[in-house]
């Protein structure tokens, strides 16, 4: 919005309307005035009815510079008092464009901190519900092991994202010093406890798979079950030991496990943005909304199995089944995915 432009559309509109009162008035005037002359103008002398027309004209002369006179007093008038209004809005409408360019600067940098350099066996993606977010994953291989883990902050938004980042320089140190599993997720959380002002906690699922024997080892920190898709066989949740979120409490002891993969199997990773995505159905008793849920989930990877894939496809086919689902009701929470094959 220009900076003048709500006085300007003000002042025109009131200056019409006042116009348009002004005009009628006059029309009103004239009226009376010819009706009068039409009367009278068998009873008056030629001098008198020139006297007439000349007062005539001088109505319309009047009615011309009233036009004017109104047209430059109201828009003073209007500008003047709609100053402290336009100059409030300018201001509200900087620093809306500021934060909003501020904001998109935050969700560059959070992107180009996720590692999207793939390896052929893997894909991830991210979605954030707002411009930022909280959910995150992270990768690397080395000889023949994979570690990955994928993670969701509390809440959405700019205190999430600090949080997701602070997690990830956490995370990214410590999964490079070749510790356990478990071990890991100690460090990480008595970490995150000591910057963690707000009370805030990290749901994290974290891996590392020997690709060549299939031994994966593996901590869930409170996040969502990863589905297991074998070779030719039904797709399930893994299930884990309860651990806490991190964040939560410190010197908290994790516990890890390990599963032996057939080769050829996929494993889906992602945040609660997936099976909590929300649509509304229509049935007898009226509308209600209803979540993507685990069900769902289980049936697209039954369907997924059907098909040679890669991992970018069965990520970007995921999400769009989600979307489907949505079927446009507003995305409501962070969506991170990703796929690893054995």
């Amino acid at each position: 919005m220009g900076k003048n432009s709500f006085a300007n559309r003000l002042s025109w509109s009131i200056i019409g309307i006042v116009s348009v009162i002004y005009l009628a008035a006059l029309a009103i005037i004239a009226i009376l005035f010819t009706k009068i002359m039409h009367d009278e103008a068998s009873q008056l002398s030629e001098e008198a009815l020139g006297h007439a027309s000349l007062m005539y004209l001088n109505l319309i002369i009047v009615g011309v510079i009233g036009l004017v006179v109104i047209f430059f007093v109201c828009r003073h008038v209007i500008r003047t008092k709609t100053r402290p209004v336009t100059e409030e809005l300018q201001t509200t409408t900087t620093a809306n464009e500021r934060m909003e360019s501020e904001l998109n600067v935050a969700r560059n940098i959070q992107m180009g901190m996720l590692n999207t350099q793939f390896p052929e066996q893997l894909y991830a993606m991210l979605c954030p519900a707002k411009e930022v977010g909280g959910d995150f994953y992270d990768f690397s291989l080395k000889d023949d092991q994979m570690y990955f883990a994928i993670g969701d902050v509390s809440g959405k938004g700019v205190p999430a994202a600090l949080m997701m980042a602070l997690t990830s320089v956490i995370m990214r140190f410590v999964s490079g010093l070749g510790l356990p599993i478990n071990t890991m997720l100690e460090r990480i959380n008595n970490s995150v406890c000591k910057a963690n002002s707000h009370g805030m906690f990290v749901t994290l699922f974290v891996a590392r798979v020997d690709l060549k024997t299939g031994c994966m080892e593996y901590c869930n920190a409170g996040h969502n079950a990863i589905v297991v898709i074998p070779p030719d066989e039904s797709p399930y949740f893994l299930k884990a030991k309860p651990n806490l979120a991190i964040g939560l409490l410190g010197d908290f002891h994790y516990e890890g496990e390990c599963l032996e993969l057939k080769p050829g199997t996929r494993l889906i990773a992602y945040t609660d943005g997936v099976t909590e995505a929300e649509t509304i159905m229509d049935s007898e008793n009226g509308a209600s909304i209803q979540m993507f849920g685990n069900d769902r989930l289980l049936a697209w990877a039954n369907e997924i199995t059907q098909h040679d894939t890669s991992e970018k496809e069965v990520v970007e086919s995921l999400y769009q089944s989600v979307k489907g689902f949505a079927n446009g009701n507003p995305q409501n929470d962070d969506i991170a995915i990703m796929s690893l094959k054995i």
